[in-house]
């Protein structure tokens, strides 16, 4: 078994020695000033040096502060709410979710993520995956928050 194991694994080592000098071979074609210049006139693009381009940077960076502004400025309905209105505020109610059986771990960071219990999925699933408590989620209805920690949303779907 160990003499197959090595000489497939040599097999390998030499098949991806051949690919790599045959790519280099292949491939060392490259394109030229020339090249680029008609490629963009037949596309209908301009080319810029780096000075020119330099130039125009500052010209942008003032352009977009004033887009910000436009965006950011609500319309004159919005502004004017009546002041016996009470802000709206977001309660921290407990609610339950249901994880189904045979959903994978990062499929559960992403339901919990929509429901807003976690900021981020891929973070969450990461924090599972380090501490080696990924295999140890459960299928089950939960009770959870909005925004909880990563621990405290753990240790709810690990039953701790």
């Amino acid at each position: 078994m160990k003499t197959n194991l090595r000489a497939f694994a040599v097999g390998i080592i030499f098949a991806t020695g051949v690919m790599g000098v045959a790519y280099s071979i292949v491939s060392s074609d490259t394109l030229g000033e020339s090249d680029v210049k008609a490629y963009a006139k037949e596309n209908n693009m301009h080319l810029l040096t780096n000075e020119e381009y330099q130039e125009l940077l500052p010209s942008i960076e003032e352009e977009k502060p004033e887009e910000q502004n436009t965006e950011q400025s609500p319309p004159d309905e919005e502004q004017q709410k009546p002041e016996d209105e009470a802000p709206v505020e977001e309660s921290n109610e407990p609610f339950d979710v249901n994880i189904p059986d045979g959903m994978a771990t990062y499929e559960v960071s992403e339901l919990l993520e929509a429901e807003g219990v976690i900021k981020d999925a891929d973070e969450f699933d990461a924090f599972l995956e380090d501490r080696d408590i990924a295999t140890r989620v459960r299928a089950g209805t939960f009770t959870m928050k909005k925004n909880m920690s990563y621990e405290e949303a753990a240790g709810v779907l690990i039953r701790q």
